[in-house]
């Protein structure tokens, strides 16, 4: 990902995504939020044990039991994933490649704005 890719996700408005494996320790990943990218973040790691989803202030937006979503509070949003989720669970859809920056990766971009702003 370039760094105006980067720069252009990290304007708009992010999802954090907690995903936590059978074995091992939890992932923590960011990426923009659309119903799209919510389905294809999940099919692409179907394999964990648990995905929590969570806006930038770390309010939930769903939790996942594997690939099967478990509770979203907010059912207007449930029902704009569903349509992109369903075709990619019953393997009639491939989950799109989205952009997705690691919590290093955020943190990293964070310390370089601080800089580009001390030296202005």
């Amino acid at each position: 990902m370039t760094h105006e890719e980067f720069g252009n996700m990290m304007e708009g408005n992010l999802v954090r995504g907690y995903v936590y494996p059978y074995d091992g320790y939890r992932s923590e990943y960011w990426f923009a939020h659309s119903p799209e990218n919510i389905a294809s973040f999940i099919m692409q790691h179907r394999d964990a044990r648990e995905i929590i989803l969570t806006d930038v202030a770390d309010n939930k937006i769903l939790n996942t039991i594997g690939e099967f979503i478990d509770q979203c509070p907010d059912q207007k949003l449930l029902q704009k994933i569903l349509p992109h989720l369903i075709p990619q669970q019953m393997g009639e859809a491939e989950p799109q490649e989205i952009s997705v920056a690691t919590d290093a990766e955020v943190e990293e971009y964070y310390e370089m704005c601080d800089e580009m702003k001390l030296e202005l």
